[in-house]
């Protein structure tokens, strides 16, 4: 989907003067998604009695890193809740635009490769999350990143028109910095844009606190991945 919201130019422009504003700066590692040990093995739970198939798409906190069992963490958690079959395509250092690191292939995945492959599956729902891994690239040039954002939920609607679609944002454990916060946005319009649903993590309060973070400082544990599961669910009610 090429379509663009009416305010698309005005995020952008907004976009780039906190880019001009922060450019330089090194964001904190524990807003970053870069560990190696990010990634988890794909897992898909037995499917549920008549539940509706579910994909969720996202980085490392889809994949369920921190988690102390795959069955704990918030995807796996929530589709619980809801009655959900879930298949979760996750991968560890990506995002819209990102691709992860050393994945062994000439070209490595991002959001936007993943929603083609989870238009193959026909899920009845696809939820998409993160973001964490692109902050560096929107800061540097939000142009880019936006488009990919627009075009990764502009793939899942021409492939999946019927298809429910949910957008949850990026997290910031802590204080909410101005690009997060200009990044969430895009990302709800985005997700809107599509006729998808949008559901914020730093919005109108921090799920993630800096208590729920593992030792590595950048994923969250248990806890954490319990906040998000609670949060969303009672977000989709």
């Amino acid at each position: 989907m090429s379509d663009r919201i009416s305010n698309k130019g005005v995020l952008v422009a907004a976009a780039v003067v906190v880019a001009a504003i922060i450019a330089g700066l090194y964001y904190d590692s524990t807003r970053q998604d870069e560990a190696a040990d990010g990634a988890q093995p794909a897992y898909t739970p037995p499917a549920g009695a008549g539940g509706p198939s579910a994909v969720f798409i996202g980085d490392s906190y889809t994949s369920g890193a921190g988690a102390s069992e795959l069955t704990e963490r918030w995807t796996s958690l929530l589709a619980s809740t809801n009655f959900w079959n879930e298949t979760n395509l996750g991968i560890g250092s990506t995002g819209y635009i990102t691709a992860g690191n050393d994945c062994g292939a000439t070209r490595c995945e991002n959001f936007g490769t993943v929603a083609a492959e989870a238009v193959q599956l026909d899920p009845r729902i696809v939820v998409v999350s993160g973001g964490n891994n692109d902050f560096e690239a929107f800061v540097n040039d939000p142009t880019p990143v936006v488009d990919a954002i627009y075009r990764t939920f502009g793939t899942l609607r021409a492939g999946l028109p019927d298809t429910r679609i949910i957008a949850v944002g990026p997290s910031s454990a802590g204080e909410v910095p101005p690009f997060v916060t200009a990044f969430d946005n895009v990302v709800r319009d985005a997700a809107t844009a599509a006729g998808g649903q949008f559901i914020s993590l730093v919005d109108p309060t921090d799920v993630i606190t800096e208590d729920m973070l593992t030792s590595d400082g950048i994923h969250v544990d248990d806890e954490g991945h319990a906040a998000i599961a609670r949060h969303v669910s009672e977000a989709l009610k």
